[in-house]
């Protein structure tokens, strides 16, 4: 409800109204009212307005005067207040190699076919599926704040989609090497460390195959009432910064073990984090930027513990690949991961496949091959 009665300590009772200031995932306008008829003037009011302004948007927007580099500078100087240093870095680099590739390009021209032929140009380079896609998501980004701001009609890259992961870049770790490195981290990270947090970020990583974005996209009303799952609805965009909906665009509940509930429990309230705020926090109290978690403070964790380096998101691959080689079966764990396919979920299945085939050709606990067998009794014969 946008308009809630609130009773305080000394029960005076006030109204309170909450409502999102340009839709859902924007930003949340909190004002209180000693009287529920001031408080639903106020509502009434902003929402009268809202309609106003739309009624007008697109009165002096179109794209024949629009440049992408203009989108740009306007989305950065946006960012400049939300970004962290290191993410305006990434992005002010990426933007500066686009100038350079198109001048003078038009925003109407940047179409899915468009984007598709930078594809193409940035793969004869030998780069990875995933340096490219970090590429196209900034030009996206642009286009969606400014479709978003009002400032052109509409976002011309839509149905634009991003290359898929490559077989190569899809790596997991086994059960004990994922126990070893929660062991070291840990250690690292005792219980009443003010960093407690990240150790509480790889359980559940590692424990619901959930994404980054959806880690740091977590509130604490997103604790089920059955008090053994999570409800995944929201996602902390990483590029644009801002809380939206999950990739595939719609909730789905997850199940979490005791021992992970019970910390993200504790920290909840060791830190007093509110229902509508974010679990995970950075000092300015804001989301967690992923970038700068996996270079400060993954690639850190990593380093210390010694073991097998992989991608902050092959923990999430980690977790689905250890539910499939415990027996759970396909479908269940396409709804947990909230793969839109099932063809996806048996990438995974095939990725257990041939980790099991190369165990089997490694690992043996019983009597040696034949010609093992007879090579010892040669070399016995000899000595």
């Amino acid at each position: 409800m946008a308009i809630r009665k609130v009773v305080r300590a000394n029960s005076n009772v006030k109204w309170e109204v909450r409502i999102h200031e340009n839709g859902r995932g924007s930003k949340r306008i909190k004002r209180v009212f000693d009287k529920k008829i001031d408080a639903e003037k106020f509502l009434f009011d902003f929402k009268s307005s809202i309609k106003e302004k739309q009624s007008d948007v697109f009165k002096d927007c179109s794209f024949d005067d629009r440049y992408f580099r203009e989108e740009a500078e306007y989305w950065l100087r946006d960012g400049e207040l939300r970004f962290s240093p290191g993410h305006l870095v990434r992005v002010k680099s990426i933007l500066n190699e686009i100038y350079g590739k198109f001048r003078d390009l038009k925003i109407q021209t940047i179409t899915p076919e468009f984007l598709s032929r930078y594809q193409h140009m940035e793969k004869s380079k030998g780069l990875s599926n995933a340096t490219v896609n970090r590429k196209t998501e900034v030009i996206v980004a642009v286009l969606n704040f400014a479709e978003k701001q009002r400032r052109i009609p509409f976002n011309p890259s839509k149905g634009f989609s991003k290359l898929r992961r490559q077989a190569g870049e899809m790596l997991f770790w086994s059960e004990a090497e994922a126990l070893s490195f929660l062991a070291s981290v840990d250690s690292a990270y005792p219980r009443q460390h003010e960093q407690r947090w990240v150790y509480i970020v790889y359980l559940l990583a590692l424990n619901t195959g959930m994404r980054a974005g959806e880690i740091w996209g977590l509130k604490p009303l997103d604790i089920a009432a059955d008090g053994k799952s999570l409800w995944i609805r929201r996602q902390f965009n990483r590029v644009s910064l801002e809380l939206g909906p999950t990739k595939g665009r719609k909730a789905r509940h997850v199940p979490c073990p005791g021992i992970v509930l019970e910390e993200l429990k504790l920290w909840i309230r060791r830190r007093g984090v509110s229902s509508e705020e974010t679990v995970f926090q950075n000092t300015q109290g804001n989301p967690v930027c992923h970038d700068n978690f996996t270079d400060r403070q993954f690639a850190k964790d990593l380093k210390r513990w010694g073991g097998r380096v992989i991608r902050f998101h092959d923990l999430r691959h980690t977790a689905t690949t250890l539910m499939i080689s415990k027996g759970i079966d396909v479908k269940t764990v396409k709804e947990v991961c909230g793969h839109a396919d099932v063809a996806t979920t048996m990438n995974y299945v095939h990725l257990v496949a041939g980790a099991v085939q190369k165990l089997s050709e490694m690992f043996i606990v019983g009597p040696a091959r034949l010609e093992d067998r007879k090579m010892s009794i040669v070399k016995g014969s000899v000595g």
